[in-house]
């Protein structure tokens, strides 16, 4: 233990350890509905070698491994606690040998990613090594909670998994109870009668049974544990990127925007290529850029830039017909939507390196 870095600790205690942590009340809840004993011991040095270069803030890195777990005792505790699922839950017990163990390891690709492959085949390979896994282990006698080497995915994506997951373990299929209203109508339920125009004679046409509509598996949406959730800082470098401009009557142009190092950049050029004011005898830009400092997060981190002029000074105009060439033109935003003196824009591509 002393060997982790101090936020891995802290997250040992506070996320996993803590009996009031959400993961130690599913698996508290787990054993109330199953009856039985349930064990699950991270062996954090190894997942913390595996995952370090995932997550650059360790103080996430627990409380992430604790959501897939927490996850994974939901779901077995909402399928357990379903009684169309009995021969299921008859079937964990009996394997389990009435001892429900999880086991976790960080998910390895067969082969090598290979940056030089083809794009599909090596954006195929990236995609696996960001897949769950669970499985079975008849040699361990217990589940195997492979997870991603990579960010972990979203609560809700891991709960609507180990639901679909678990019920194929064994491979057994749940009865689902069904009434005679769902059953399809036989044919003499789907008869019409009409009148034959040629003979008058009343006719029986026989419309053809409709087809069942299957079932749609459950789709499950929870709001994020925030234990779970990157510093705004490192939050906001992952896209969507939005951004918005707002023009004040040519004397002013806003621009806010969630990703710091765009502002940045377009501080930089329009302070580069700004022209001077001679009317002034110290000669400052014919238009201020400032960048302001956002309210939230660690370090310096920016949020909004404002381009303005000295009325007092000069007749000149801020034009935002600039400003929108280069969000368009040169950083890939598209437009969303404009409402006169409002721009909205979107990016959902990352933006992979940067010098800010």
């Amino acid at each position: 233990m002393s060997k982790l870095p101090i936020k891995v600790q802290v997250g040992i205690r506070d996320a996993w350890d803590n009996q009031d942590a959400p993961v130690q009340k599913a698996i508290k809840n787990m054993k109330e509905v199953i009856g039985v004993g349930v064990f699950v011991n991270p062996e954090w040095p190894l997942l913390l070698a595996e995952l370090d270069s995932f997550y650059p803030d360790k103080g996430i890195l627990v409380p992430s491994v604790a959501a897939a777990v927490e996850a994974c005792c939901t779901a077995l505790t909402t399928l357990a606690d379903d009684e169309a699922n009995a021969e299921w839950a008859d079937t964990l017990l009996e394997q389990t040998e009435s001892h429900v163990r999880f086991f976790l390891e960080v998910r390895v690709n067969a082969l090598p990613l290979r940056p030089h492959a083809t794009k599909l085949t090596y954006h195929e390979q990236v995609s696996k090594s960001r897949d769950m896994g669970m499985t079975w282990s008849n040699q361990r006698r217990g589940l195997i909670i492979s997870l991603p080497k990579s960010v972990a995915p979203s609560k809700s994506y891991m709960l609507s998994f180990f639901t679909g997951n678990l019920l194929k373990i064994f491979d057994v299929k749940p009865k689902h109870a069904t009434s005679s209203n769902n059953e399809p109508a036989s044919v003499d339920d789907w008869a019409d009668v009409t009148v034959d125009n040629k003979t008058g004679n009343a006719a029986v046409i026989e419309i053809p049974q409709r087809h069942a509509i299957a079932q749609q598996p459950p789709v499950f949406d929870m709001i994020p544990d925030i234990e779970t959730i990157p510093r705004p800082d490192e939050l906001l470098l992952k896209p969507p990127y939005h951004l918005i401009v707002r023009d004040f009557n040519s004397s002013s142009t806003e621009v806010q925007c969630s990703h710091s190092p765009t502002l940045q950049f377009l501080s930089d050029y329009l302070k580069k290529w700004a022209r001077t004011n001679h009317n002034n005898t110290n000669r400052p830009p014919l238009a201020e850029v400032k960048l302001h400092q956002s309210a939230f997060g660690l370090g310096v981190v920016y949020d909004r830039l404002t381009v303005a002029t000295e009325s007092r000074y000069t007749a000149q105009e801020v034009s935002p017909t600039m400003l929108l060439s280069l969000i368009e033109g040169v950083m890939g935003y598209k437009m969303i939507s404009n409402d006169g003196p409002f721009w909205t824009f979107r990016r959902d591509v990352e933006f992979k390196s940067s010098r800010y």
